[in-house]
């Protein structure tokens, strides 16, 4: 598609063929866009996107071959059936150069894993569940489940958060597993239904290991997810530059520990989750590493009052918590 949100069909638009001039708000769906690693009608930057097979190219900077940045076949080996269907990812066969990420099935995100990429979702689209605004709390199917991910959660915005609003947004479901997958613990994560364990089902290495017996160094790979914002120090004053009101950041997204009515224009710390999408988009962007905002936030490129990015829950670095 060129623009907008769908096609004549009324199909999502996931890859336009015409460059958004920026991410989310009513350039792209939540997802993000494949048109920045699309190396056929877009940028064609690997760091940009899911290298999806027919949208991209296999990212020759991947090694071992095709292999996602942190994963761990552990995993999903572990996980339970789901509406009777394999959730393993590869079916224990791993990643290789033939075996490559689809948009579905046993090599990709929606859907189950028992069977190769469409495979993994048929005859859901006729059975969908969610839709204007629907809140999916207990999935039993794929049809049920959060945009074809099957199990996990969530709120979908009829638009597919197209032309999103800080009270008009999906609502993605977290939990608080601060030690999950503690080093002292077995290798099981305590909930299978958030939105960052359906990263973590190729990602895993990024979401595991959060010891808090450890207080430096290792293993802290990567910033924590499936953890409460704390209601504390700087963190209290997530999105300080909207006030005490508190307002629900569209660039720095929280999920929910328990899922409201409704979609919710605020966000609460002490309640509310970090999720692998606070940061990150789920098929790409126009910044590197998928992320939702530019990584360089130095004072003089975003001005001393500017609270983006990371600025919006790390407010201290920022150095204008107290007005807030």
């Amino acid at each position: 598609g060129a623009t907008g949100a769908e096609t004549a069909d009324g199909a999502p638009i996931v890859n336009h063929t015409t460059a958004p001039t920026d991410q989310g708000a009513s350039q792209t769906l939540a997802g993000g866009d494949f048109y920045w690693v699309n190396d056929t009608t877009g940028a064609g930057d690997d760091t940009m996107g899911h290298n999806v097979v027919g949208i991209a190219a296999a990212d020759g900077n991947i090694l071992p071959v095709n292999t996602p940045p942190g994963w761990d076949q552990a995993v999903t080996t572990a996980q339970p059936d789901f509406d009777g269907k394999s959730m393993e990812v590869t079916q224990g066969a791993g990643w290789d150069a033939s075996n490559r990420l689809t948009c579905a099935g046993t090599y990709g995100c929606h859907g189950t894993h028992d069977l190769p990429d469409f495979g993994g979702i048929s005859g859901s689209h006729h059975l969908n569940q969610g839709s204007n605004d629907s809140v999916t709390v207990d999935p039993t199917t794929v049809a049920g489940s959060y945009r074809f991910l099957a199990n996990i959660r969530g709120i979908e915005h009829v638009d597919w958060n197209f032309g999103e609003t800080a009270a008009s947004h999906n609502e993605y479901f977290g939990a608080n597993l601060d030690t999950d997958r503690d080093a002292n613990l077995p290798a099981a994560f305590g909930s299978y239904n958030t939105i960052s364990y359906m990263c973590a089902q190729c990602h895993g290495i990024f979401h595991g290991s959060a010891d808090f017996d450890a207080v430096a160094g290792a293993p802290w790979v990567r910033h924590p997810t499936d953890i409460t914002l704390p209601n504390t120090g700087e963190y209290q004053y997530y999105n300080p530059d909207a006030g005490a009101t508190r307002t629900y950041h569209l660039d720095v997204p929280l999920a929910r520990a328990s899922l409201p009515p409704a979609d919710s224009s605020v966000g609460v710390p002490g309640s509310d989750i970090v999720m692998c999408l606070s940061c990150h988009r789920a098929h790409g962007s126009n910044e590197p590493d998928l992320l939702r905002f530019t990584y360089d936030m130095e004072a003089n490129q975003t001005g001393d009052t500017t609270d983006d990015g990371c600025f919006v829950c790390h407010t201290a670095k920022n150095d204008d918590t107290g007005a807030n």
